[in-house]
């Protein structure tokens, strides 16, 4: 099934990460990949106000100007949650790096290894649970839902794949960090 560039605009409008790594958005990034295409949508988004990035394996659109102190307020506010389980994965895995595979239950081992309270109290804040295996489903479905792990495996629940968008996020978090 060939991808055009109106099923394109359509994922990419909804605020997704595309990662060439991820299956679910293959046809897309590899429909991106190909640089008359990259081109044609970013003149398209140009003329629109909208820039569309591509860069380390993953694509998505911001806006063409700097976003304002209030705008930047908000996108921090908005994506709190993803840009702490961020800061957390990277905390518990400091070389995790996309196209690695993270099990849940690595992440489980690390987590009780760690004995960190304040990793704890962050855990619970973001995910408002005491319950472990609560916290870490809840963790590792916000990853998913934003495109920074896929299950390696429809029947797998303890296997994702790391897609390339990670560095995104991990950026930002450097960012704030510093």
């Amino acid at each position: 099934m060939a991808i055009g560039l109106d099923e394109v605009f359509k994922v990419l409008s909804k605020g997704v990460i595309v990662s060439i790594n991820s299956q679910k958005h293959l046809e897309v990034a590899k429909f991106l990949m190909m640089e008359e295409n990259f081109d044609e949508l970013f003149k398209i988004l140009k003329k629109l106000g909208f820039t569309l990035n591509g860069e380390n394996g993953y694509f998505y659109v911001s806006k063409k100007e700097n976003m304002n102190e209030g705008e930047l307020a908000s996108f921090l506010n908005n994506h709190k949650n993803i840009l702490m389980a961020i800061a957390i994965l990277k905390q518990l895995f400091p070389y995790l790096d996309r196209g690695s595979v993270l099990k849940q239950t690595d992440f489980i081992v690390s987590y009780k290894q760690k004995e960190d309270a304040r990793l704890q109290q962050k855990m619970e804040y973001v995910f408002k649970s005491k319950d472990l295996k609560d916290l870490v489903e809840k963790f590792f479905d916000l990853l998913e839902k934003n495109y920074v792990l896929e299950k390696k495996d429809n029947d797998s629940k303890d296997e994702y794949l790391v897609l390339s968008s990670i560095e995104y996020y991990s950026k930002i978090v450097q960012s704030v960090a510093s």
